[in-house]
């Protein structure tokens, strides 16, 4: 193993990895999507079911990248350079990548519940309670901000979502370029308190109103025949998968700065059983509030991310007493958990350009122009961040196997005696050593993926041009994936040549 060289990054402290790594793990699939998910599977078994799924999937993966990043020093291409040879390089690159494509469009996001929380301060829900019809209002507001196309209610410039981006984009680069003590340590000490203490005040808000028991019976609720369902188990591994961002590659990043004592699968527990507590917190507030405000709660429930957040829960929250308070409250949670999860991706970004050489401000300048560029293309066609959220949403999943297959190649048990077991207090062998099962855990839940978006597109599941028609087929994901590998293949020397230890820690 290489030389550390001095001068590089390190945590202050346990509890600022901790709340940094919970802060790249908790984010809006905690908040708008794990609440979707539970009302569409029927509720309590479900939520079982996404439990099994942390210790069989997210805890093997996320021990598996802390590993990585704490015995290398080095990121997602440098690390998978060192651990298994220079013609590997290309594949801890695209590991890196695909979470780099999500940051592109991910920021959009963040400008989206930026405007809305601009909204709320300027008195929108008051505008929404006074209106005959809320929700044509809401609807309407977020067609012209967000969508494609010219409305007649409160028209804006169509470049204001991109207006949005770009301020997210460069908030998250101007953290990341303080350094990771300075500017990612701080605001994850911040934002992560902050998202558990605003959601926990927020289901003290919510058990007050009538009618909110009936989304607690239903959210608790066990139907014993779901556990014989194969789709509720799909659901819920797919739910661990994008929720705790196991397999992301951007616990390897963070654990490059952790201490050479660091606790690796302690951590990868509590982050996973963290993460699915905020997940719990945030339905808790979600199905209790829309069965006790609305009357047609399943149509609510299934009006997708984007109408269930900006346009029902705007609305409900608009017609409820005490409503903008909780509105204000729920925004600025989803606010501190969306720029937690960017500030990660922008410092994945940036920290696999510095083990190249570069210094934090060029990485960071350069991840953060990555990032308006090609983000930029989603924030103004609402279609083309579908495409890329499917794209590389799925593409997570192939990162997963690729850490696997790493784990396998290096040694599973090797990893266990000399760098997981040693500075452990768990111990527990099988929920590491069931990185072995990763491969067929990986064609259930990645092929029924890519059958299911067959079956969208019939006859055509293999096109993949205009991206705006195809945005989920099959051919658009592989197309996508391949143009990727293809790109740094052909880099794979450069990039082999340009790695260099950069991180010491004391």
């Amino acid at each position: 193993m290489s030389e550390i060289k001095k001068g590089g990054d390190q945590f202050a402290s346990r509890w600022g990895l901790l709340c940094t790594i919970l802060g790249m793990a908790v984010g809006t699939g905690n908040i708008w999507r794990f609440p979707r998910e539970v009302a569409k599977n029927n509720g309590g078994a479900f939520i079982i079911a996404c439990f099994i799924a942390i210790f069989l999937w997210a805890v093997p993966l996320i021990t598996a990248e802390s590993v990585f990043g704490k015995k290398t020093r080095m990121a997602n291409a440098g690390a998978f350079k060192v651990l298994l040879g220079d013609k590997f390089t290309w594949m801890g690159a695209f590991c890196g990548m695909c979470c780099v494509m999500i940051g592109a469009y991910y920021g959009v996001v963040l400008g989206w519940v930026m405007k809305y929380i601009s909204l709320i301060a300027g008195g929108f829900l008051g505008q929404i309670a006074s209106s005959p019809d809320g929700i044509a209002l809401t609807t309407d507001v977020w067609n012209n901000f967000a969508m494609t196309g010219t409305f007649e209610v409160n028209p804006v410039p169509a470049w204001e979502a991109a207006y949005w981006f770009w301020g997210a984009i460069i908030i998250a680069s101007l953290i990341i370029y303080r350094g990771v003590q300075s500017g990612l340590e701080i605001a994850n000490k911040i934002m992560i308190p902050a998202v558990f203490v605003l959601l926990i005040i927020l289901v003290g808000r919510v058990v007050m109103l009538p009618k909110a028991v009936d989304g607690f019976q239903f959210m608790f609720h066990i139907d014993w025949a779901d556990f014989a369902k194969p789709r509720m188990w799909l659901n819920a591994f797919t739910q661990a998968a994008w929720s705790t961002g196991a397999g992301w590659g951007m616990f390897h990043v963070f654990f490059v700065y952790s201490a050479k004592d660091e606790d690796v699968q302690l951590n990868a527990f509590t982050v996973a059983f963290g993460d699915t507590s905020a997940a719990m917190l945030a339905a808790m507030v979600v199905l209790p509030a829309v069965y006790a405000l609305s009357p047609d709660p399943g149509a609510v429930m299934s009006s997708g991310a984007n109408g269930l957040t900006f346009i029902n829960l705007t609305n409900l929250f608009a017609n409820t007493p005490g409503g903008t308070i909780m509105a204000a409250f729920f925004f600025l949670a989803l606010f501190s958990a969306a720029l937690s999860s960017l500030i990660a991706m922008v410092e994945l970004g940036c920290r696999n350009l510095m083990d190249m050489g570069f210094s934090r401000a060029k990485g960071t300048v350069v991840t953060g122009g990555f990032f308006l560029i090609f983000g930029t293309f989603s924030a103004l066609d609402n279609r083309v961040f579908e495409n890329q959220d499917m794209v590389w949403g799925v593409g997570l999943l192939v990162v997963g196997l690729c850490y696997a297959f790493a784990a396998w190649k290096y040694g599973i048990n090797k990893l266990w005696d000399e760098d997981v077991s040693p500075c452990s207090d768990m111990h527990v062998k099988w929920m590491w050593t069931s990185l072995y099962l990763f491969p067929l855990l990986f064609l259930f839940v990645w092929g029924w993926w890519m059958y299911d978006a067959a079956t969208w597109y019939p006859g055509t599941w293999y096109k993949f041009w205009p991206i705006t028609e195809y945005m989920y087929s099959p051919g658009a994901m592989v197309v996508e994936w391949v143009i990727l590998f293809a790109i740094l293949g052909a880099l794979n020397n450069v990039m082999a040549k340009r790695l260099v230890h950069g991180n010491k820690v004391d």
